[in-house]
């Protein structure tokens, strides 16, 4: 018998899977487009209310709050329905959020309070699709191309933060509702592209008619039976808490204490920007020579290294390039985390299980942003920058004497769920 096992067959490359390239470049527009609407909202509160700062932080809380709110309902309702469906009606529902912004502001009729209600529902439903299309992700490509897959999608996200600011608020200054409608045409292609996908993204399981709160508890018992995905989370989190007092430490740093003018901070944060599409792709060239638990430990001992020196970095150009470093370790063992997570994660629970993570994380990226703004005006760049140094070192230090996130290694088998430390 000669016959070929279809299991044998190599895959197409993910350059020639028709699949997720529709997925990717639809959500990349709408990523791109997400990311113009979010730099605009601040400057149109700040129009709308007459210069306003409280009005200013009311866009930034309307923007934030449904990170708490709507992560973990939305993973439990991404683990029920049909994602391609959900990422569908999303984009339905992005389109007409988008274009009420940019009709009423055309119209002159937008107020603040219906500015901050559509500015919610519009970060409420990119999150719901998130949280969809990365599980779809495990199903349109296959195991051995995740590590692939993520560092696109990684690649994608800061090509998107690197153009999408930049382009939003040239448009607001040409026509204030342009960047609305951009990002409107965004959704449509991402509509329309997914009625073009013909894998199936339906969960395995069937649906059952049960309280959210017993959906999430199965999530929750199964991360609980992980030892490495339950040990690296909090290690995540703390560290991208540390990160707030380098991104807030940045403004005090190059604005207040040195005098530098406030476009130099412009300056910093392209090149940083452009450290972290350079660690989005060359991610997946670091996976296959490194385990995870040196790029998770390394990663954080070299950002320990890093924010060190940037506390005695005496100009824009010397941060950024530091800050580019950081940002291209950040997004390698970023890609690497992602990949462990999505491969040893049941099919059936990838929303909730990301909508988990992503609240923990959320919470601690907010509690982090607060506390820096404390410390850096307790005790000023330098010496907030080198607490938070030593802190990050301790957390490598930590992450290095847990057996479980030293042994962690991402699975090569293509089938979901597999996982290795339990």
């Amino acid at each position: 018998m000669t016959a070929v096992d279809e299991t044998t067959v190599a895959a197409p490359p993910l350059r020639r899977n028709r699949d997720f390239l529709l997925l990717w470049t639809g959500n990349w527009l709408q990523f791109f487009g997400s990311r113009m609407s979010s730099v605009c909202y601040p400057l149109l509160a700040l129009q709308i209310s007459g210069g306003s700062a409280e009005a200013v932080g009311l866009a930034s809380a309307a923007a934030v709050l449904p990170q708490a709110v709507v992560q973990l309902p939305a993973g439990v309702l991404v683990d029920r329905w049909d994602r391609r469906a959900v990422m569908r009606w999303c984009a339905l529902g992005r389109i007409l959020v988008l274009g009420a912004v940019g009709v009423t502001l055309a119209l002159g009729a937008l107020g603040m309070e219906l500015l901050l209600a559509l500015i919610a529902a519009e970060v409420s439903l990119a999150i719901v699709s998130s949280l969809a299309e990365r599980a779809a992700v495990r199903t349109v490509v296959p195991g051995e191309q995740l590590p692939a897959a993520l560092s696109q999608n990684e690649a994608r996200g800061r090509i998107a933060g690197l153009l999408g600011g930049p382009a939003g608020t040239v448009l607001f200054t040409w026509t204030r509702w342009s960047p609305f409608l951009a990002a409107t045409l965004g959704a449509l292609v991402a509509a329309v592209n997914l009625r073009f996908i013909r894998a199936d993204l339906r969960t395995e399981t069937a649906v059952r008619r049960r309280a959210i709160h017993r959906d999430l508890a199965d999530a929750l018992r199964w991360l609980r039976g992980q030892r490495a995905l339950r040990a690296m989370l909090p290690v995540v989190t703390v560290s991208t808490a540390l990160l707030q007092v380098v991104m807030q430490g940045l403004v005090v740093v190059l604005v207040k204490e040195q005098g530098l003018p406030e476009a130099t901070l412009g300056l910093v944060l392209g090149i940083s920007g452009c450290g972290g599409l350079l660690g989005a792709l060359t991610g997946r060239w670091f996976m296959a020579r490194l385990p995870l638990p040196v790029l998770l430990i390394g990663g954080l001992t070299l950002w320990a290294a890093l924010m060190n020196a940037m506390a005695w970095a005496t100009g824009p150009v010397q941060l950024g390039v530091l800050f580019a470093v950081m940002n291209v370790i950040g997004a390698v063992f970023g890609v690497a985390t992602a990949v462990y997570q999505v491969t040893i994660t049941p099919q059936e629970l990838q929303g909730r299980v990301a909508a988990l993570s992503g609240l923990v994380v959320a919470l601690g990226t907010t509690a982090g942003a607060f506390a820096a703004g404390k410390l850096l005006h307790a005790y000023g760049g330098l010496l907030s920058l080198l607490v938070a140094a030593g802190l990050m070192a301790l957390t490598a230090l930590a992450a290095a004497l847990i057996p479980a996130v030293r042994k962690a290694r991402i699975p090569v088998a293509s089938h979901p769920g597999t996982s290795p430390d339990t």
